[in-house]
């Protein structure tokens, strides 16, 4: 996470990947909310525990190297991935509801696939 903000001071790497301190700074903080906020409300709701927080800390790491504007695809690409592939063994009654499925490599799909066709900001 460091080494990703501190890229963002670098005026030769900010371009359309990587970007500028503030939304680099935007990004990281961003990341850990959304999750933690989701482990949060699902914790008061459930229970139980959900979620670990080192999605939030890899979500968080995603925000600083490639800023604010990443999160919501990454986020969204990754829960369909992990929805996509998840789906079939809930149907075959394989896993259930309450199985554990990591998240993290669904995150890191998500952003994979966000460097290869990422929008031109």
């Amino acid at each position: 996470m460091f080494i990703g903000f501190i890229k963002s001071f670098d005026p030769n790497l900010n371009n359309s990947l990587f970007p500028n301190y503030i939304s680099s700074l935007a990004g990281g903080i961003i990341g850990y909310l959304v999750i933690w906020l989701i482990i949060f409300t699902y914790k008061k709701i459930r229970n139980k525990e959900g979620m670990g927080l080192g999605d939030a800390k890899l979500l968080s790491a995603i925000g600083f190297w490639f800023g604010w504007y990443s999160i919501p695809f990454v986020l969204f690409l990754s829960s369909i991935i992990a929805l996509g592939l998840s789906l079939p063994s809930l149907i075959n009654k394989s896993k259930n509801l309450s199985s554990q499925i990591p998240f993290g490599p669904y995150i890191i799909l998500g952003i994979t696939l966000y460097i290869l066709i990422r929008p031109v900001v």
